[in-house]
């Protein structure tokens, strides 16, 4: 079962989670419970995991860091300034977490009568 201690004991055994660890300890549950709603309300609970939670923690916090996650959250799809632009494309969830749970489905083989 996942558990917020279950999930910040993944994400203190991760490569690049200084931005995790600079959070004092409630805004880390904050990050954390708001994470895992976010992938409640798009996945099946049972198929969520203290990675795919862990993976979503340090996406948002990149996001909040270079204030991308706000202009997304607003439904800005292009964003323009001083000549560089960006275009937004997806959603809220980490590209790399909807991979993790929602495998590619594998070819079958069958048998026509």
């Amino acid at each position: 079962m996942i558990t917020t201690e279950s999930i910040k004991e993944y994400l203190d055994k991760m490569y690049g989670n200084s931005l995790y660890e600079e959070l004092e300890s409630t805004d880390q549950d904050k990050i954390i419970f708001g994470a895992l709603e976010l992938l409640k309300d798009n996945f099946k609970e049972e198929s969520i995991t203290d990675r795919a939670v862990a993976l979503q923690v340090l996406y948002m916090l990149e996001g909040e860091e270079e204030e991308f996650s706000k202009l997304k959250r607003h439904g800005v799809k292009s964003y323009s300034v001083k000549g560089v632009s960006v275009t937004f494309d997806g959603t809220e969830i980490a590209p790399s977490v909807i991979q993790l749970l929602e495998p590619v489905p594998k070819a079958k083989v069958g048998r026509l009568i």
